[in-house]
This record gives structure tokens, sequence and C-alpha cells, in this order.
């Protein structure tokens, strides 16, 4: 009981900090963790806001599906969360927000680019995944293949909101804090790029100085 009370606070505290930082607002994205005690997850429930979270209307759902009982409906995400955790033992935690900025980005079926070391570093690529073939939300479907690649630890769901995993729930979350704040930073910078004239701008290479030295040590 301790490790799920441990989770399920934990995810509260996530919720909570997504909503005070407006990465997500009324009762849209979701966030889940994973156990260590069995192969289950708690996730949040639909139709609960991240401020409303709370231990009693979290839901725990095991890897095959079973919902533990609930008075609740499962998440609408459900199934992009299970297989992620399915499909990638290092992934403990997602946090899938509606962010305003990056989902502007998405929408207008534009990747968001890695354009300060902080997203070279820490995430490297945020590929664009595309609606579902139907013209809705994406799937496990379009979601777990792009996440079969180990080294994507975030995406941006194009007309729907980002996704960012983790070991833990605050890895993701700064993820997901960090797709938000790019995609504000290049905004600004493409405005300000357009307003001056210029088509081109420098792009970092690496994302720390010991990336750097080492490069050009190899060199």
């Amino acid at each position: 009981m301790s490790d799920l009370n441990d989770k399920k606070d934990a995810l509260i505290a996530t919720a909570k900090r997504c909503f005070d930082l407006k990465l997500q607002t009324n009762a849209g994205g979701n966030l889940s963790v994973r156990l260590d005690d069995r192969d289950a997850i708690v996730i949040k429930p639909s139709g609960v806001g991240f401020n409303e979270c709370t231990r009693e209307n979290l839901q725990v759902v095991h890897l095959d599906g079973t919902v533990e009982p609930s008075d609740l409906k499962p998440s609408k995400d459900l199934g992009f969360h299970l297989d992620l955790y399915r499909i990638r033992d290092d992934i403990r935690a997602i946090v899938h927000c509606h962010s305003p900025w990056a989902t502007g980005y998405a929408s207008a079926g534009i990747e968001i680019p890695c354009l300060t070391v902080q997203t070279i570093e820490k995430i490297g690529r945020m590929p664009l995944i595309p609606l579902s073939p139907e013209g809705g939300p994406q799937t496990d479907k379009e979601i777990s293949p792009v996440f079969q690649d180990r080294s994507i630890v975030s995406a941006v769901l194009a007309n729907h909101g980002t996704i960012g995993v983790g070991p833990n729930l605050m890895k993701a979350q700064y993820l997901a804090e960090i797709i938000e704040e790019t995609a504000h930073i290049a905004y600004v910078r493409d405005t300000l790029m357009a307003a001056h004239g210029k088509t081109q701008a420098d792009l970092p290479t690496y994302g720390t100085a010991a990336d750097a030295a080492a490069s050009r040590g190899a060199a």
C-alpha cells in the first residue's frame, strides 16, 4: 500500500504543478505512473481535472487493461499509456498535456525545433505525430511506433498536445515544461526574425560544453 499511496501522491503533486504552470486546464490531458510492486499503473481518469486529482479518484489499471473497481470512466488515452509501458521498460511515468504554445505548433503541422542547448541536451528531437487516419486523436497505433526508438523521450501530437516520458513523474513533467517553453521561444524567435527580415538563425549542435569539447578532441 505504501508504494501505491506514494505514487498517487507524486501524481497529485505533478498534476497540480502542471495546472499551476497553465500546461493544462479543465479535465483534458492525462498523466500516469507505473507501480513498483505490480504490473499496474496509477492514472488520472476521464472527467477529472489536473487540479482535482485525489487519492480517491485516481485509478489503478493493470498492464493487461484490467481496471480496478472505480466509479469513474477510464481515460480516453489509457490505451497509449499502457502500450508505452509495455514496449519500453525505461518508461515509468507519462505526462500528456494540451499546453497552448506546443499545441499551437502541432495544430499548424510544424515540428517544434530543438533550438536551445537545453532541448538538444534533454530531448534531442520532438517528433510530430499526425492524427489517426480517420482524423481522430492519436492512439497507440500512431504513438507507439515513434517511441520504439528508445532515444525518443517526448513527442508532439498534431491538433492534440504533448507527451513527455521518464523514469519518474518529475522528469516526465520537466520534459512537458521544456516542450512548452521551447515552443514559446520558437514563436518569439520566428516573429522577431520575420520582423527584422532574417531567414536563418544559428542552432546549437551540442547541449553541453563537455559534449562540444569531446567533439573537438575527437576531431
